[in-house]
Parts: C-alpha cells; sequence; structure tokens
C-alpha cells in the first residue's frame, strides 16, 4: 500500500488522483487560449467533480503570464468585485496606490474601495481596453451558478464585453436545470450557445488502476470497489479514503473481507454528504418521481402509481435524467445512475431511518 493516502474526498480540492479529466481540462485551456472568447458551463450532479475540475483549471491559467485569471462569487456586488480584482492584476504601480487610498481613478472613471462602483461598466471597459493592448486576456471563473441577480447581472455585462471583441472568457460550474434554468432567461438567451460541458462519469478501468497502484496489486478489490462506486467521483474518493485510513489504522492488507469491514461507513457517509443535500435541493414531485421508480421503474408504471398522466410523469423522467440521477434503461425503464442510490431512498421511505422523508 503506498505510504501517503491520495484520496481526497473533501468538496471542492483538487484531489492527488483526479482521474479521466485531464484530457477535457487540456481541450479547454487549447480552446481559450487559441479560440474565440466565449463561456462555458461545467455541470454535473453534486459531487461529479465540477468544482475540483474549475480549481485545477484555474491553477493552470494562473502559471500564464498572459492571463487576467478571477474568481468571483454568486453575491451581489459581483461586476464591482470583477473590476477590483482585475484592477490589482493590472500592474505593480496602481495596485500599491489602490492598497493606500480611499478611491483610485483612471481615466475619467473612479473604483471606491468600500462601495458600490456607480460606473463600473466603464471602469471594466477601460480596463479590458488596456489588458487588450498589453496582448493579455481574462479568464473569469464561478462557481455554482444560478438564474440569480447577481449573475444575470454578470452574464449581460459579459456579454457586452464580449460584443467589443474584448479578450474574455467566462467558466461557470452549476447543476445541470439550475443552468438551464439560466440559459432560458428571456433577457439572457445568448447563454444557449454556450459551451457546455457535462461531468462524466469516471472510466471503470481507470478506477481500478488507480485503486491498485494505491492497495496491491489485487484485481478483485480493485474490481469490486469500481463497482461500488459506479464512476461517481465523490463516492470514488470517498471510498477509497475510507479503505485506506482503515487498512493504515489496523495495519492490515487489502483483501474483499477488510472491504466488507468498511462498507457500512461508506454508505451512511455517502447518504450524509451528498445524497441527503441532492434529496432536497429538488421539488417535492421529483421526489415522489424518484420514490416511484424505485418498484416502477417503466413510465407507464410510474405514472400509474403516481395517478398521473404518462405526459405529466415524462416531465420529471427528464428533469432527473438532465440532472444526472437517473438513467435510461431497457424497455422504458429508468435505473439510478449513483451507487447505493437505490438503497438512499428506501432509506427515505423507512420511518426507522435517519434519512426518512415523507412523499
Amino acid at each position: 500500500m503506498q505510504a501517503h493516502n491520495p484520496f481526497n474526498p473533501t468538496f471542492g480540492n483538487v484531489p492527488p488522483i483526479f482521474l479521466d479529466k485531464q484530457h477535457v481540462i487540456n481541450d479547454l485551456i487549447d480552446e481559450i487560449r487559441n479560440g474565440y472568447p466565449q463561456p462555458f458551463f461545467v455541470t454535473g450532479v453534486r459531487g461529479s467533480g465540477k468544482t475540483s475540475f474549475l480549481t485545477r483549471v484555474t491553477q493552470i491559467l494562473r502559471q500564464d503570464p498572459n492571463c487576467y485569471c478571477v474568481n468571483l462569487i454568486n453575491e451581489a456586488g459581483i461586476l464591482t468585485n470583477l473590476a477590483q480584482k482585475l484592477y490589482r492584476q493590472h500592474g505593480s504601480k496602481l495596485s500599491k496606490i489602490f492598497d493606500v487610498s480611499e478611491s483610485v481613478k483612471i481615466g475619467a472613471v473612479t473604483l471606491s474601495r468600500h462601495q458600490e462602483a456607480y460606473n463600473v461598466e466603464e471602469m471594466l471597459t477601460e480596463l479590458m481596453q488596456s489588458i487588450q493592448k498589453q496582448g493579455k486576456y481574462v479568464v473569469i471563473t464561478i462557481d455554482e451558478v444560478n438564474d440569480s441577480q447577481p449573475i444575470r447581472s454578470f452574464a449581460q455585462q459579459y456579454n457586452d464585453l464580449k460584443r467589443e471583441d474584448f479578450p474574455i472568457f467566462a467558466i461557470m460550474t452549476g447543476l445541470p436545470d439550475l443552468v438551464l434554468d439560466l440559459q432560458n432567461n428571456d433577457r439572457l438567451t445568448f447563454l444557449l450557445r454556450s459551451r457546455k460541458i457535462v461531468m462524466q462519469p469516471l472510466n471503470n478501468q481507470d478506477m481500478e488502476n488507480a485503486y491498485q497502484d494505491v492497495f496491491g496489486n489485487d484485481f478483485a478489490v480493485a474490481h469490486r470497489m469500481a463497482l461500488l462506486t459506479k464512476g461517481y467521483s465523490y463516492a470514488f474518493q470517498l471510498l477509497g479514503d475510507i479503505y485506506y485510513r482503515y487498512l493504515q489504522r489496523n495495519q492490515i492488507t487489502a483483501s474483499l473481507t477488510n472491504l466488507d469491514n468498511i462498507l457500512a461507513q461508506y454508505q451512511i457517509t455517502l447518504f450524509n454528504n451528498a445524497y441527503q443535500k441532492i434529496f432536497a435541493g429538488i421539488s417535492d414531485v421529483d421526489r415522489k418521481y424518484l420514490v416511484t421508480i424505485l418498484n416502477h421503474p417503466k413510465l407507464s408504471d410510474s405514472a400509474q402509481a403516481m395517478q398521473k398522466s404518462i405526459s405529466y410523469v415524462s416531465q420529471y423522467r427528464k428533469r432527473m435524467i438532465d440532472r444526472n440521477l437517473v438513467q435510461p434503461s431497457t424497455y422504458g425503464k429508468v435505473q439510478y445512475t449513483l451507487p447505493l442510490f437505490d438503497q438512499f431512498i428506501k432509506a427515505t421511505q423507512d420511518p426507522n431511518s435517519e434519512f426518512f422523508w415523507e412523499v
């Protein structure tokens, strides 16, 4: 077994073992450096690796001296925050002035340190003109976007700057349906032309190879672990972390028997850290649909069980497919995409379970 734990199930961190994403990252960075300015959306279910992906892209771009890489938070004042951060990267002399002054003036516009800038649009235009003259470009990253006022304001201002042919890109992460809500906003339909990067399940062979590298050349153990994660990025990191710590703590080697000993901990942690949040973040009817398909996975059967029309239930079927919680199976049926999600759904319907949720 490796001397140091290479697994990191913490949301948002880039783990040492970062599977099946580097080629997507390379393609994205190449498109930014050689393509035309545009926004990108990175989508996927909670725990699919969106934030880790964004963090890794940011780490690489910040090594490029020609790139101004700015991370923003989905909150009020997002445009002023953008102007402030761009300004600080604009040049060392100007940054020193900002550090000692209550406000700073560049050309005809002024940016204050302590209040919203009424002229922030002008400020951003002047900053982008200067950056463009330098032969550099700007990449803005925002994690967890939705159809909120700050994001709508940012998107409109971003589109104005892009229409001026400024070298400015945006990479935003979000849950699939929330990104779609934003794109379908009547005032933001230009976002429908954005490129979308969907976090795909990890490759089974890659997971098996990684588990073998860490826990010894035991294919049976690696294969069982890969099956237990179903390509879900968070589950891959979580199971590896729990198993590594268990083996290290007890000074034992990997085996199928020892793997069985930590499965209860793996399941309860998966439910607590990921699935409860996912389940709480969807509508009542979405939850009812997910519960119904546990025993009625076929569309006609689930519609009958819910006492609704097929066209009505098919909307929620599509919503859950779009959110990557279910996927089409055989003969019009669907199945859950996440590992042990069927067990979680069963637990939500058990009044004696801590995960009980009445639907």
